[in-house]
């Protein structure tokens, strides 16, 4: 550029050529500044936020798209600018003209920061941006070709010069300050400092061209102004826009596909510290080997890490693991599908640990990968092989309990059937004598001395096969599998009575205690051990109603049982087809503050000559005659309408009432379409009505159990486990089945004031309760001392004839509302 063209119009006589502009190509020059400098931000954002070789990829493709903008909107204004003699442009030139404004617009991307600019890095941009667009322009001015000699007014040039740097620092500290928000007020900012600063880079161009005139050559021709080239303003216009948008979007999806990667760089990481952190070992696994693991594996196992992933599955765990974990992997099961199990290994020390494995199988690199967490169950475990001593053990005697021998003698009568042997087992059982006076003179702990001495000699005249109980008090039984002949089994009867019936020392004096003994030959046709310790208890009464020392042989003349069974049976059905039963309501107590919170449903049976028939009596009888479905319908619908009748009371609506539910009623289809019937007819809060089940329900019911639960609960019921700890007492169903409350049975309950062998098993409930989220309801609650007891120990409610006996529905109602005005007194106190 020739610097001496800086001259004023005053120095020439002829007039300068008259220029035009094309107020629609200036409109769209100035829209393409402003495009040019909505780039700006995403760019410069991109540029400080990838890491590497992509950082100067945006670097470059910034630049060039910036400074080819602003170069679009200075060739698209000079196309808009006229003049009465042809135009044309030095094509070399003219593409020379974009370098000033591509290396311009690079270093303000440079000099850009995500933060607060300073003034003084504002003002360095602006000086930049200033020289890079005037050097563009005015190398641009010389690509011009005309037959006229071109001069700059000189005040105007160095206004335009003084302008472009004034312009781009308000335009580049509004767009800053505009942009360093956030949400809608950020992109508001970024549309208006994007519109300040493409006017501000325009607007130099505009006053340069203010400067700018044309002196005619001599010899030139004057015409009329030419019409702009259209066709080339849209070409340049399109591919600027284009480009413009190119890496507008470019940007928009490099930041969303870095935000992709870091939110799942994110999740990786959580999931590594969690896998990292936690106690649960999380590890995958091949046919043979592990392929990952995390520390907790090694902590579990004992191997270190680096050995971990060297060493077959059968060696971390167990060759038992390690078959089922290859039979799941050759199995054709479907991915995501998860499989349950626990086993026992031995850890790199040689210690044993339980360990429960959850296993499920997916797809890593087109190979199917075992995904497997396993937790340290250890404890448990150990706590339910105590507790399950404790619940089989006498813990005075340290002989079996109940429980034990109806375990034994259960298997047992099913080995019978299926043998056809004519060996015979017979079943004894006997009390001491007079007992209670023997505990009266001597006390307690002389008492249980005997007690103890009497379980000693009864192992000593029982054979290994043989088992020998406790089941209460001065009450013992004996199981003698496969004797030779009956005759064998009044041998035995006769040293027992022999054994026992020797002095005993008891505080230096001996003493002589008798015993009785009912035997009952075992056969096929004996169903249920209950039927058996009933058959024996009948010989028992009989043979301490004979005189001391003896033994009787359960025989039929002593069953009178069968009569009573056969008069009972078709009166009990005639009084459930004519609703001669009645419901009977026994308050549950809340152990703190011994508030009422509901009741269970009792059934009661009164016979037309006035005689109550006892439940323990009458349900079984129902049982085996096939009546207990239409009793358990009967006895939900009637405690459901009295809730809802209690319901209608503001202070009686958190109340609740628990049914017993029999097996067959549980299965049955009419008994869950009843309680859905309930609920929407009543309007039952969730929770109101609980069902009580038997341990035995739950063990042998089907695999459809857990859905039939879920079923019952999602109706509102909650599900209680009645007389734990006589049953089948497994974590393992415990775990998994969605159990709220155990109800203690009140064979623990009522020997808590008179020995302390119940003691321990109360406790190893509760804490097993309590380690499952479960409540506990204690029943047979008859003293003060045993509610204060069990409160101690954790007990959340209490049930008994210590608050109140079963009861009729209007003498319940009257419970509630003397315990309502109980309460207010007690708030008013």
């Amino acid at each position: 550029m020739n610097i001496w063209r800086l001259v004023s119009q005053d120095h020439f006589s002829q007039p300068a050529l008259l220029t035009h502009h094309d107020h629609w190509l200036c409109l769209v020059a100035v829209l393409l500044a402003v495009l040019a400098a909505w780039v700006l931000l995403p760019v410069t954002d991109r540029f400080h936020t990838v890491k590497g070789r992509a950082k100067y990829l945006w670097l470059l493709a910034g630049s060039v798209a910036m400074g080819t903008g602003i170069w679009a909107m200075h060739f698209t204004a000079m196309l808009a600018f006229t003049l009465p003699v042809p135009i044309n442009y030095k094509i070399s030139t003219t593409i020379f003209s974009m370098l000033p404004a591509i290396i311009a617009n690079g270093l303000c991307i440079l000099l850009s920061i995500p933060v607060n600019h300073s003034i003084r890095r504002l003002n360095l941009m602006a000086v930049i941006m200033a020289v890079g667009i005037g050097t563009m322009h005015y190398i641009g001015m010389e690509a011009i070709v005309v037959p006229a000699r071109m001069y700059y007014i000189p005040h105007y040039f160095f206004l335009s010069i003084l302008a472009a740097y004034i312009l781009a620092f308000v335009g580049l500290y509004t767009y800053k300050r505009l942009t360093v928000s956030n949400g809608t007020s950020k992109r508001m900012g970024k549309i208006f400092g994007s519109i300040i600063l493409g006017v501000a880079v325009s607007s130099m161009h505009f006053i340069a061209m203010r400067a700018t005139y044309f002196q005619p050559e001599i010899d030139s021709i004057i015409s009329h102004h030419a019409v702009p080239p259209y066709n080339l303003v849209f070409g340049i216009v399109s591919i600027t826009i284009a480009l413009l948008g190119m890496i507008i979007i470019g940007s928009i999806v490099d930041r969303r596909m870095e935000t992709m990667a870091y939110s799942l760089k994110q999740s990786e990481l959580r999931f590594q510290r969690l896998a990292e952190t936690t106690q649960t070992a999380i590890f995958t696994f091949n046919d043979e080997m592990i392929t990952y693991a995390n520390p907790a594996l090694s902590t579990i196992t004992g191997y270190e890490d680096k050995d971990i992933l060297t060493i077959s599955l059968a060696e971390v765990f167990s060759k038992e693991f390690s078959d089922y974990a290859k039979e799941i992997m050759n199995s054709h099961t479907p991915f995501g599908q998860a499989f349950y199990e626990q086993f026992e290994i031995k850890t790199a020390e040689g210690d044993t640990r339980w360990l429960y494995f959850s296993i499920t199988l997916a797809e890593i690199d087109n190979e199917s990968t075992g995904l497997a967490s396993a937790c340290d169950i250890s404890e448990q475990k150990s706590a339910e092989l105590n507790m399950r001593h404790l619940a089989y053990n006498d813990q005075l005697t340290q002989i079996g309990n109940r429980m034990m021998f109806m375990d034994r003698l259960e298997h047992h009568l099913a080995l019978l059937k299926r043998r056809e042997n004519k060996s015979t087992s017979s079943v004894m059982l006997l009390d001491l004598d007079k007992f209670k006076s023997i505990n009266d003179t001597y006390g307690h702990l002389k008492g249980d001395e005997l007690l103890i001495s009497v379980a000693k000699r009864l192992k000593g005249i029982a054979r290994n096969v043989d088992t020998v109980a406790r089941l209460g008090g001065d009450e013992f039984v004996l199981l003698l599998e496969e004797l030779d002949s009956s005759v064998s089994a009044s041998i035995i009867a006769d040293r027992i009575i022999e054994c026992l019936s020797k002095p005993y020392d008891l505080n230096g004096r001996e003493i002589v205690v008798y015993s009785s003994i009912g035997v009952v030959e075992l056969n096929s046709t004996y169903e249920k051990p209950d039927q058996v310790l009933h058959d024996a208890d009948i010989a028992l009464y009989r043979a301490k109603k004979e005189m001391h020392a003896c033994w009787i042989l359960f025989d039929q003349e002593l069953d009178a049982k069968v009569k009573r069974i056969r008069q009972l049976q078709p009166e009990l059905k005639t009084a459930v087809s004519e609703g001669q039963l009645q419901l009977y309501y026994q308050p549950i107590i809340e152990s703190k503050e011994f508030k009422l919170n509901g009741f269970e449903a009792l059934a009661r049976w009164q016979r037309s000559n006035g005689e109550w028939v006892s439940p323990v009596e009458f349900i079984p009888l129902a049982e085996d005659s096939g009546l207990i479905a239409d009793i358990g319908l009967w006895a939900l619908e009637t405690a459901c309408q009295q809730l809802g009748e209690w319901n209608k009371g503001a202070q009686q609506s958190n109340l609740y009432v628990s049914v017993n539910v029999a097996s067959v009623s549980f299965n049955d289809e009419r008994f869950n379409k009843k309680i859905a019937n309930m609920f929407d007819e009543f309007q039952f809060k969730p929770g109101q009505l609980k069902l009580e089940l038997t341990e035995r329900m739950l063990v042998e019911g089907s695999g459809k159990m857990l859905e039939k639960l879920n079923r019952l609960i999602e109706l509102g019921c909650e599900l209680m486990i009645d007389d734990f700890g006589t049953g089948y007492s497994s974590l393992s169903y415990l775990h998994r089945l969605p159990i709220r409350t155990l109800k203690i049975d009140r064979s623990f309950v009522s020997s808590l004031d008179d020995v302390e062998s119940s003691v321990p098993i109360v406790k190893t409930i509760i804490a097993l309760a309590e380690s499952l989220n479960m409540g506990v309801v204690s029943e047979g609650v008859e003293t003060e001392a045993q509610s204060i007891r069990l409160a101690k120990l954790g007990s959340d409610q209490l049930q008994g004839y210590l608050f109140a006996k079963p009861m009729k529905a209007d003498e319940a109602t009257k419970f509630i509302s003397d315990e309502n005005n109980k309460s207010t007194l007690a708030k008013n106190a």
